[in-house]
């Protein structure tokens, strides 16, 4: 993804902050920079008292190179600024770093950091030592299960055996002369299983570091997190929450259209598969289980798991009915609250394969048999979408990808999701007779216009 685009936004960027005389550095990776990025982001340093002004900057940087919007999410002092162009299919990320802070714990200030930087090209990154001394901290300290690739592996092996006296003594700055040791030798042997399985030991070294270092900026800096965390995840969710819904009768292609859209999203946040931003669910969070599941666990009935005929069951009768959606109505309020409050913690998108709207559009798939008004009255008590797709197409078309519904069938869906769609703006017609691209490119639009900036 990194282009000449994103090669001009970070020169340019850099010589601002040169010209402006504001100290900063870049982490790791920056060895093809700016003609080429190792990585899918940059992690820029900066003087703590500058972070704003560098986001301001930044975002004015994005709009003076053509991008149409960016995107940001704060983690403790980390603020990740993502600028986007569907235009000219680009994205690019760019870390915004007020001093390095681990969950509130700090192991080293701005100013000690500083001390090690050296220019390259014609930007700042740190010294070699240093960086190698980083990329052992940072990618074990704080993690409940920390990964390290044979990149920073290696990188790990090489920083000890070319500056083997001062990052031995700086491992026994940090976790004291024996756990320094220690550390020091699974390096040597290339042991760094064994050195992952000490994790706990190696994070509680150091957060005693961090206290012993400053008790009252540890202190501070614990609260700032824990504050940030409640603000985000309980306090105002709603700001944070980013929900889209896809609905569409069965053979319109709601799943071709999912995978090509968080495609595309991903490029634009140049996010891979494993980065996980996009979290799917179908029909609903599912915090409890299928109805037949429980009839199943319970020796009342055997599950029905034909999936592949979504009206192989008769409507249960109007009680049975009024119990089942009132039970998927709980799911939908209480399993938001938990899954897209999840999602808001991890700064994901939260992705739903239909929604509660199928109960006014196809009852009969979950064997619904009340009156209409019933129906729309629990779907208006389930938590809405800021922005849901429908996926229009003629009849014959989709009839010809799936035969699970007949014609008539589908035509009816389809005047009932037209109906639907001119109730809210929240609504969005998309013709599905697109290929996936086209039709990805137009939600993707859609998608930066409603939640990105």
């Amino acid at each position: 993804m990194w282009n000449k685009i994103c090669e001009e936004i970070f020169t340019e960027l850099t010589r601002k902050l040169n010209s402006e005389n504001i100290r900063y550095f870049i982490l790791r990776n920056y060895k093809g920079l700016p003609e080429e990025n190792e990585a899918k982001d940059i992690d820029l340093v900066v003087d703590p008292k500058k972070a704003k002004y560098v986001q301001e900057l930044l975002r004015n940087i994005f709009k003076n190179n053509g991008l149409e919007y960016y995107d940001e999410a704060r983690f403790d002092k980390m603020f990740c600024m993502h600028g986007m162009s569907i235009k000219n299919n680009t994205g690019i990320h760019i870390d915004v770093i007020g001093g390095y802070r681990v969950k509130g714990y700090e192991i080293y200030t701005f100013e000690e950091l500083y001390t090690h930087v050296v220019e390259y090209k014609d930007f700042y990154v740190l010294d070699e030592f240093f960086d190698g001394v980083m990329l052992l901290v940072y990618k074990i300290f704080g993690y409940k299960t920390p990964e390290l690739k044979d990149l920073y592996r290696k990188e790990i092996s090489e920083c000890l055996k070319n500056y083997e006296d001062d990052f031995r003594k700086e491992l026994h700055k940090l976790f004291g002369i024996g756990l320094g040791n220690k550390i020091a030798h699974f390096i040597e042997d290339d042991n760094y299983e064994g050195l992952l399985k000490i994790q706990k030991e190696f994070s509680k070294a150091l957060k005693k570091y961090a206290k012993k270092k400053s008790l009252a900026k540890t202190i501070g800096g614990k609260m700032a997190f824990v504050w940030q965390k409640f603000d985000r995840v309980i306090l105002r969710y709603r700001k944070y929450k980013r929900v889209f819904a896809v609905l569409g009768c069965d053979g319109s292609g709601k799943s071709t259209f999912i995978d090509e859209t968080v495609k595309q999203m991903n490029t634009y946040y140049v996010n891979d598969e494993n980065d996980n931003r996009f979290h799917i669910y179908h029909f609903r969070p599912e915090i409890i289980p299928n109805l037949g599941e429980v009839g199943e666990k319970a020796k009342v009935s055997e599950q029905d798991k034909d999936f592949e005929k979504p009206h192989r069951n008769k409507p249960a009768n109007p009680i049975s009915s009024f119990f089942r959606i009132a039970y998927y109505t709980f799911d939908y309020i209480f399993g938001w609250q938990k899954c897209v409050r999840r999602d808001v913690h991890y700064d994901r998108y939260s992705v739903f394969d239909r929604y509660s709207y199928d109960f006014i559009v196809d009852p009969e798939r979950s064997r619904l048999k009340i009156p209409r008004w019933m129906r729309r009255f629990f779907v208006r008590l389930t938590p809405q979408p800021g922005v849901i797709f429908i996926l229009i197409a003629n009849a014959d078309t989709i009839y010809s990808r799936k035969q699970e519904l007949d014609k008539v069938e589908i035509e009816r869906q389809l005047d009932e999701y037209k109906k639907l769609g001119e109730t809210h703006k929240r609504f969005h017609f998309i013709n599905a007779e697109r290929s996936p691209k086209e039709i990805a490119n137009e939600a993707s639009e859609i998608i930066l216009s409603f939640y990105a900036k």
